[in-house]
């Protein structure tokens, strides 16, 4: 089984509200936002904005578990959710160095790295995490799937982030396709984990 994120593009009007229930029920040092929202700007004639919504990815094969020397994270095995231990973290920042997702922060005040955990003590008491919850729009949900169960018109990449097969992000998109075709970034395969060309 693996719980994975679901964003509908076109139902997120931008209001932050999922990076802010992240940081405020994690306590997050100020500058350290394991979910961000980003926007990105209108492209060739298209007059819709669109926002993008993302945090960690949960990845199938995490290059930041193999990365730690510390054995401070792990991919739980009964939900496939990536989990930062704090205690076991060292700060060599070396999961940052192997995440092309940038998913791991550095929190300069304690000397360590730090990520989205899929809000687990939520999870394990039946609750929503909490950025799916505040989510004003419905736009961010989560679900536990089987692999092979995934909806097909689940995308795995939307405008701006792509899908690293061997890593394997589980993050899936709804997305209406000529929105996806009119962004920049988006005309050939050959791109960075930012949607550029590489």
């Amino acid at each position: 089984m693996q719980r994975i994120f679901v964003f509908e593009v076109s139902r997120c009007f931008g209001c932050n509200g999922c990076a802010a229930a992240c940081a405020n029920i994690n306590h997050t040092p100020g500058g350290v936002l394991w979910r961000t929202v980003h926007k990105l700007p209108p492209h060739d004639g298209d007059h819709r904005t669109v926002y993008l919504s993302v945090s960690c990815n949960h990845c199938e094969n995490p290059p930041c578990v193999k990365a730690c020397p510390s054995n401070a994270l792990e991919k739980r095995p009964s939900d496939g959710v990536v989990v930062h231990y704090p205690d076991k973290c060292i700060g060599c920042r070396y999961c940052q160095m192997a995440c092309p997702y940038d998913a791991p922060k550095w929190e300069p005040e304690t000397g360590l790295t730090s990520k989205c955990n899929f809000c687990v003590e939520r999870l394990d008491r039946g609750l929503e995490p909490a950025c799916v919850e505040t989510c004003f729009s419905g736009a961010l949900k989560q679900e536990l799937v089987e692999k092979w169960s995934i909806p097909s018109f689940y995308k795995k990449e939307a405008p701006g982030l792509i899908h690293i097969e061997n890593i394997g992000p589980n993050t899936r998109f709804i997305i209406d396709e000529t929105e996806f075709s009119l962004r920049p970034g988006n005309e050939n395969s050959e791109k960075t984990p930012t949607g550029t060309e590489g």
